[in-house]
């Protein structure tokens, strides 16, 4: 049986691998086309999955017919990639996380997409995680009554790590608006992402309709704080060991383990549906995404005018690298590092 849907991957390594696995293990998609600046990986992957091999991602457009695109290279890159698939016709994409690198270029794929009637997702997976989808069901319930407070704490920079940190955030207090951020960075050693420039400490307070605070923070020194806790006005809701969550509020003497049931759908079914016509939109759909990003420039865009930012913010660059370009950050710690992809001078 021929499939629906003729999908084509640009960027070849473990991500795009990672998406063409998926794609293949579902019924209505086949991964026809790959394409990589690297010819060898390219190479690779289309003998792994039998797909054509291309190192230019205009020619792959052009000639291998594709209804889908997952977009798994650089964020540095991920805006032009986006723009140039949606110009040429193709009506989905999925991308991978952070969206782009920076609010001005997530909005340049968003332009593109609408212009084009193109789908737009981004991949931040966890909102499809048992665990998730039952916090956010009992918030949403009034389990621990009106949610007041949300703390997020992970390590390998905001771009890195934070974009799944503040998505689950924003996700399982149920997508309120934020309204304000402040926030602080430091970088004293050069440090990178994949070619994308990344902060050495990070902390941040979101503020949200309602009032509900989100509290992140990234490579902070010990001792740190629980940093998967939500706070209400009625109880406690927190991560447990094995998937499960524990719950204390008034219903029970104690703490209450709840197993989350399974999720039927993974992000690339919901796109599928999507495609189909069959659901409206995309639970990671690229104005979701776009949000997130511009939460994480705010961090940055707040260290950079030593304020509060009042969303939405209407700076378009990174203001990271606003604030090492202009000397207000200065490396302390000589010789640039990668923590995810070495530069030439670090691989030995």
């Amino acid at each position: 049986m021929s499939r629906a849907y003729r999908v084509g991957i640009v960027g070849c390594g473990g991500m795009g691998r990672s998406h063409a696995r998926t794609w293949t293990s579902k019924e209505k998609t086949d991964v026809v086309a790959v394409m990589d600046v690297n010819e060898e990986s390219a190479r690779q992957l289309g003998e792994e999955f039998s797909a054509d091999v291309y190192t230019d991602y205009h020619a792959m457009f052009q000639e291998a017919a594709l209804d889908i695109v997952s977009v798994t290279t650089w964020q540095n890159v991920r805006a032009e990639v986006t723009v140039a698939a949606a110009g040429a016709g193709i009506k989905g994409i999925l991308g991978e996380k952070p969206m782009a690198a920076s609010l001005g270029e997530s909005d340049l794929m968003l332009e593109a997409c609408d212009r084009h009637g193109v789908n737009l997702a981004i991949g931040h997976q966890r909102r499809f995680s048992p665990q998730n989808v039952e916090a956010r069901r009992l918030i949403m319930a009034g389990a621990i009554g009106t949610p007041t407070a949300m703390l997020r704490r992970d390590a390998h920079g905001l771009l890195n790590r934070g974009t799944h940190e503040l998505d689950e955030m924003h996700f399982v207090l149920g997508d309120p608006k934020p309204l304000w951020v402040i926030g602080q960075v430091t970088r004293k050693t050069d440090r990178w992402e994949r070619r994308v420039r990344c902060e050495d400490k990070c902390a941040a307070i979101i503020c949200f309709e309602g009032g509900i605070r989100g509290t992140y923070e990234s490579d902070l020194p010990e001792p740190g704080f629980q940093g998967d806790v939500i706070y209400g006005t009625d109880g406690i809701l927190k991560r447990g060991p094995e998937g499960t969550l524990l719950l204390l509020n008034a219903q029970a003497s104690g703490w209450t383990t709840i197993t989350p049931p399974a999720v039927e759908q993974d992000q690339y079914d919901e796109f599928i549906d999507w495609m189909d016509g069959t659901i409206d939109t995309h639970r990671n759909n690229g104005k979701q995404a776009r949000l997130i990003m511009e939460l994480m420039m705010a961090i940055y865009e707040s260290a950079r005018i030593r304020d509060v930012v009042e969303l939405p913010m209407t700076t378009g660059e990174n203001p990271l690298d606003l604030l090492v370009e202009d000397g207000s950050l200065p490396v302390e710690v000589p010789g640039r590092y990668d923590i995810r992809a070495p530069f030439p001078e670090q691989q030995t």
